[in-house]
């Protein structure tokens, strides 16, 4: 019998793995089916066992920040415990590697080559980005309904 092989370790994910200072980021992809906007996926861990950091993630200079309690983790997949990372103006074409930027006060930054995926995959199709609806310049008001009122002796 032979020792086993642990001095290689494989990824076995579908995103990336980087680390910057005191935070990891895990499994970082992007979800596109336009390549117009996209939405940023994955885990960001702070190893700090004091302080919460706040995480800037950046696509073609657009930024979105994300707060990280001390000695915990935020997973950007659960929709229902924090807002989303959507980025209406990302070149990610599905397919592709797209160069993103994460970084936090007091440590050097760190970008990573993120594969675009669509939600045609299962385990993607409930996180397709929402785009903010352009202003119109108009305003919708709700109409009122005049009711029908009784009259005083009939």
């Amino acid at each position: 019998m032979s020792p086993a092989h642990t001095v290689d370790i494989k990824q076995i994910t579908d995103g990336v793995n980087v680390s910057t200072g005191k935070v990891d980021v895990r499994n970082a992809i992007l979800i596109s089916d336009d390549g117009e906007g996209a939405r940023f996926i994955g885990t960001l861990v702070n190893n700090s066992d004091t302080d919460g950091i706040t995480v800037s993630v950046e696509i073609g200079g657009d930024t979105e920040t994300v707060l990280v309690p001390a000695n915990s983790h935020v997973d950007l997949a659960n929709d229902s415990q924090h807002d989303t990372l959507d980025f209406d103006s990302a070149d990610a074409e599905p397919g592709s590697l797209v160069k993103v930027y994460f970084s936090y006060p007091d440590a050097e930054g760190v970008s990573a080559n993120v594969p675009v995926l669509t939600t045609s995959q299962e385990e993607y199709a409930t996180l397709a980005p929402t785009s903010t609806p352009e202003p119109t310049g108009q305003v919708t008001l709700p109409v009122e309904t005049p009711s029908a009122t009784p009259t005083d002796g009939e």
